[in-house]
């Protein structure tokens, strides 16, 4: 493999390593949020008396639930597009390198890649 591709390809993915980073912590944020919003509302004992969670209470859990759905719809489409990114990065370095190894113009009569056990005539 040509070390000059692979060292484009690793500065590529090299590059997307901030933007990971914070995926992972808005995806921790995004968890602590739900397991906030997991967590049913209790009362309180005020001297001898009983306090029931008031309705604000369950609306704000109801609240964080949304947010962390909303949160996650955000991060799902930013992990595929991050995803798609790598992946169009990996296609270029195969292509690059199937056009080093077989250049325009050049005919190739036959292909064998014993790895893989294929044969092409």
């Amino acid at each position: 493999m040509d070390d000059d591709l692979m060292f484009q390809y690793l500065l590529q993915m090299g590059a997307m390593q901030p933007e990971q980073q914070d995926l992972r912590r808005k995806q921790s944020m995004i968890d602590a949020l739900r397991g906030n919003s997991m967590n049913a509302p209790q009362g309180q004992m005020v001297g001898k008396h009983y306090v029931p969670p008031s309705l604000t209470q369950y609306a704000a859990q109801l609240g964080q639930g949304y947010m962390a759905g909303q949160g996650q719809n955000a991060q799902d489409a930013a992990f595929k597009q991050m995803n798609t990114q790598q992946g169009d990065a990996l296609r270029a370095l195969q292509d690059q390198l199937r056009r080093k190894r077989y250049p325009p113009g050049s005919i190739v009569s036959s292909y064998s890649d014993p790895e893989y056990g294929i044969t092409i005539q």
